[in-house]
């Protein structure tokens, strides 16, 4: 369908019509409903090479935190959970989360939000604890750029602070669309066992690896579900409303970017 649209030059008029339908329908969801933001960062470091978009400067994310302090309610994820899970979401609350688990978050991220008092949800890929090797996805980044992995040791320092919450993100970062429900299964319950074997912690929050709508199923959903988790998050690209779903959070994935950019993306998510 798509190729044939484009064949006959109807694609870029409709695509182009339906950016703009969703983006009134966001403007008028935001006037008359509740809603909260949840973020979505990976890395806090200063690199010459990041083909992927994950790192955000430790300036630009001290800015940034700073900002949303001043200007917004930040709380635990968990707080925007069961608001979600009451049907009670508050308006101009923000929730801060870390996907995959760098050790940066602990040595770069960690003393900036203690700076400023904000909490964090930090998202685990517990097959990687430890490897002396990056995440698979950085084999294209130069290696002086490439991310380490969170030790044990260091995993188990973020648990224990009184900011910082974990949640599980799988054992090996697939895309759970693509794997049968066998693997699917084994990918979430032992990324949730694992985890709190090591942090000696009930483990109760989950996130998709990538997160778009194409990257998890309703099977994925149901298995989450199954495994005792209370919700899952997503990355779909807007606010959390009261009828947003509860095992598809969405959330707004933050690049590196100056304070003023930062600000349009909150203002107009």
């Amino acid at each position: 369908m798509k190729s044939f649209l484009k064949k006959i030059g109807l694609y870029d008029a409709i695509k182009f019509c339906h950016n703009r339908y969703k983006y009134f329908l966001q403007k008028i969801l935001k006037l008359i409903f509740n809603s909260n933001i949840v973020l979505i960062y990976h890395r806090v470091a200063d690199v010459g090479s990041d083909p992927h978009k994950l790192c955000v400067s430790p300036k630009n994310f001290k800015e940034q935190i700073k900002y949303l302090k001043e200007n917004f309610n930040i709380v635990p994820l968990y707080e925007v959970i069961q608001d979600l899970a009451d049907g009670q979401i508050k308006s101009g609350s923000v929730a801060i989360t870390f996907d995959d688990g760098y050790a940066d978050t602990l040595h770069a991220a960690l003393p900036i939000l203690e700076k400023f008092g904000v909490p964090a949800t930090i998202f685990v890929t517990v097959g990687s604890i430890g490897l002396p090797e990056s995440f698979y996805w950085e084999k294209g980044t130069e290696i002086k750029d490439r991310g380490r992995c969170l030790t044990k040791e260091e995993l188990i320092k973020l648990a224990e602070h009184p900011l910082i919450d974990i949640g599980a993100h799988t054992m090996t970062h697939p895309n759970m669309a693509k794997l049968d429900k066998k693997k699917q299964e084994e990918e979430i319950m032992l990324s949730k066992k694992r985890l709190e074997e090591i942090v000696n912690k009930n483990i109760s929050l989950f996130a998709y690896p990538f997160g778009s709508k194409d990257s998890f199923t309703s099977e994925t959903t149901r298995l989450v579900k199954n495994a005792d988790f209370i919700s899952a998050v997503s990355s779909k690209k807007e606010k959390v409303f009261n009828f947003s779903k509860l095992f598809a959070v969405p959330r707004i994935n933050i690049r590196n970017c100056d304070l003023e950019e930062f600000k349009k993306i909150i203002e107009t998510a």
